[in-house]
């Protein structure tokens, strides 16, 4: 048996609830106030805030610290910490770092995913750890389906993606012109575009549980996701027997509100042909 340790940027299905499980926050900043994820402040007042807050809110990792002080804290000499992307954060490089001072033996795994993305990989950590498989045998088996994990969202508005620098403000301007809705993707823990479309943003989800769903392996966990509920997502979660899960605070402070996500496992390339 060993612990699992999460970040606040890994979103779990709503409901979940593990033993030797830890979530070490993430810190959001609202103009000079600093706040621990989950803790100080939560979703319900974090997205009722974001629309009129938004140009003054940032994010940073966790320290070493708040990594070194959840791994001591268990009762497990072995140790799995789940961290949010390597490629966008440094919440890996601080449990890392922690990992190196814990006397335990600590495994520090870089999902190259967030959100629900890295959601679908935290729930199968623990499940197989549930399932008594040993450290090892779960990192390994980590590793191979991060390769086939996808993540695709679809953002309601630019505007706080152009702020940050993380589109262009020409590209973003065209887009806000335009109507267009990016989707976005993680490919080896970047986050790029996948294609834009028209419409609503929830109307949009639709379509992307749709394909995601020819292309999934349904042996492993299915998730939907929304930063603001609607309550037609109930029945499309029934619909395509999916799991349910809320943004968090920390990728939300760079896309704003209205934001709904697909994660699952795709398909091996032999079973797809």
């Amino acid at each position: 048996m060993f612990h699992v340790i999460i970040d606040s940027a890994i979103d779990l299905p709503e409901g979940s609830t593990f033993d030797d499980f830890s979530l070490v926050p993430l810190y959001v900043k609202i103009d000079t106030q600093y706040y621990k994820d989950v803790v100080d402040i939560s979703r319900d007042e974090f997205f009722r805030i974001l629309p009129d807050e938004y140009d003054r809110i940032s994010t940073s990792q966790p320290n070493v610290e708040d990594f070194l002080a959840a791994i001591n804290s268990s009762k497990h000499e072995d140790v799995l910490v789940m961290a949010i992307s390597s490629k966008i954060s440094g919440t890996y490089s601080s449990a890392l770092s922690a990992a190196h001072e814990s006397k335990k033996n600590v495994v520090v795994f870089d999902t190259w995913n967030l959100s629900m993305g890295a959601g679908v990989l935290a729930l199968m950590a623990l499940n197989m750890r549930n399932q008594g498989l040993p450290l090892e045998d779960v990192v390994n088996k980590l590793y191979e389906l991060r390769e086939r994990t996808r993540f695709w969202a679809v953002i309601a508005t630019l505007k706080n993606l152009m702020r940050t620098g993380r589109i262009s403000r020409f590209t973003g301007l065209v887009g806000e012109i335009l109507r267009v809705k990016p989707v976005v993707e993680l490919k080896e823990g970047y986050i790029v575009p996948k294609r834009n479309e028209r419409g609503n943003p929830f109307n949009i989800l639709h379509k992307l549980v749709e394909e995601a769903e020819g292309n999934a392996d349904r042996s492993y966990p299915f998730i939907v996701g929304y930063t603001d509920y609607v309550p037609e997502i109930e029945q499309l979660v029934k619909e395509h027997n999916a799991l349910l899960a809320r943004g968090n605070p920390i990728v939300c402070a760079y896309t704003v509100n209205n934001i709904f996500a697909v994660a699952y496992v795709e398909q091996e390339r032999e079973r797809k042909e």
